[in-house]
């Protein structure tokens, strides 16, 4: 299994605490399409992903599916709801093959009491997602589909070869949005050369152009 060190919250752990997290976090591999957790399922392990992606997962009521959050491995997933204590209202699934240590939740809390760089990084992780968060929002309410589409592309990682290594299902699940609309947002930004449609997902091969389908006024 692949160190828990390559996480970064645990990067700088010193080696004995490391491996002694290592030997209680247990082993686990999942296929894609595995569902690691169901929704209203209480969170009995934190999942320290390693490698892979897991998606949050929300059923809507006309029978379809949204991703309100998505992690891609080395990652500490979902970790608000361990520590909400609370039944989550998401499930957790594995869109890729996946392997993780599964640490429960009472440990979780102890590393975060005992260890402070860790606590500092998960507490920043949280600020930065509730922060997104907010901006998704007010991207949903106040932005048309072609504009929530190109910032979506433009906040992934810039040095990633590959901005969207997904397909377009799957971006339309993420952003709320119909399949439908998706590809016809993607279909005018191909025109517009500011992305290319690849079979490993979406590239970015302009991003002034695709930037400007987030100006104001954008339709």
């Amino acid at each position: 299994m692949t160190s828990l060190g390559t996480i970064p919250a645990l990067r700088d752990l010193p080696p004995d605490r490391l491996a002694d997290l290592g030997r209680r976090a247990r082993p686990a591999r999942f296929a894609a399409g595995d569902t690691l957790r169901r929704p209203g399922d209480r969170v009995s392990d934190v999942v320290f992903l390693l490698t892979g992606t897991v998606v949050a997962t929300h059923d809507t009521a006309s029978g379809g599916e949204v991703w309100p959050a998505r992690w891609t491995g080395p990652a500490i997933a979902d970790k608000p709801a361990v520590l909400s204590g609370e039944p989550s209202p998401t499930g957790l699934r594995a869109i890729t093959a996946a392997t993780a240590g599964l640490l429960p939740a009472a440990g979780f809390l102890r590393l975060l009491h005992d260890e402070p760089q860790v606590r500092a990084h998960v507490l920043a992780a949280l600020a930065r997602d509730a922060l997104t968060g907010r901006r998704e929002l007010l991207h949903a309410v106040t932005l048309p589909a072609v504009a929530r589409i190109a910032s979506c592309l433009l906040d992934q990682d810039p040095y990633r070869r590959t901005a969207w290594p997904g397909t377009q299902d799957e971006l339309a699940r993420a952003l709320g949005l119909s399949w439908v609309t998706v590809n016809r947002a993607l279909s005018r930004l191909t025109r517009a050369a500011a992305i290319q449609l690849t079979p490993g997902g979406i590239t970015i091969t302009d991003r002034t152009r695709l930037a400007a389908f987030t100006a104001p006024g954008t339709r």
